[in-house]
């Protein structure tokens, strides 16, 4: 009953297609693995053709004495390869040493002059004493090191950088090294004013 139904099912028509196509398949997938075994053995055969080739061509290079020891190639390329080091390192001293003269001949002829500090007027804004002193580091743009440099030259307190004009501002800032044109982007003067008062 079975097999009435599975030949219902599939018809015989089914089955020998189904079986040609499987042989097909078959002989087609061990057809060509023969041809690639085939083709690999034939390039692995020129391979080693090629390298026998190349193992003869180098004995045949050894017996004629074209490579004969290595110790003699040693003692060809060591004095070489010392002498280009020797002359590799002459050059860098050469170079250093050329360095050296152009610097002190730039030293030598460099005319050196020294300046002198400009003094502050203090007439101009008073003078304070250490224990007269404020909090400079309240203005924006003090730091404790440049209230310290302040200090170093006289200045104390808000009253004598209120004060200040246009001139005490390039010599302050040149006493100090500090930047050109800060203090007025900073408005030390104005500050110092407004914490004047506020005291």
């Amino acid at each position: 009953m079975l097999k009435l139904l599975f030949l219902h099912i599939f018809p015989t028509q089914f089955i020998s297609i189904f079986i040609l196509m499987l042989s097909t398949f078959l002989i087609g997938y061990f057809t060509s693995l023969w041809f690639e075994r085939n083709r690999n053995k034939a390039i692995i055969k020129k391979l080693k053709r090629k390298i026998n080739n190349l193992k003869q061509s180098h004995n045949n290079s050894v017996k004629k004495g074209s490579i004969n020891n290595i110790d003699t190639i040693r003692t060809e390329i060591k004095p070489k390869k010392l002498k280009v080091a020797h002359e590799a390192q002459k050059n860098i001293i050469d170079e250093k040493s050329t360095k050296k003269t152009i610097a002190n001949k730039t030293r030598t002829s460099y005319i050196t002059y020294t300046k002198s500090k400009p003094e502050l007027d203090f007439n101009n804004f008073g003078k304070a004493l250490e224990s007269q002193n404020d909090d400079l580091t309240k203005l924006d743009g003090i730091g404790p090191y440049i209230q310290q440099r302040l200090n170093d030259i006289g200045i104390y307190n808000y009253d004598q950088v209120s004060k200040f004009t246009i001139e005490d501002i390039r010599k302050i800032t040149e006493l100090i090294d500090f930047f050109p044109g800060r203090i007025e982007r900073d408005n030390w003067v104005g500050q110092a004013h407004s914490f004047k008062i506020n005291q």
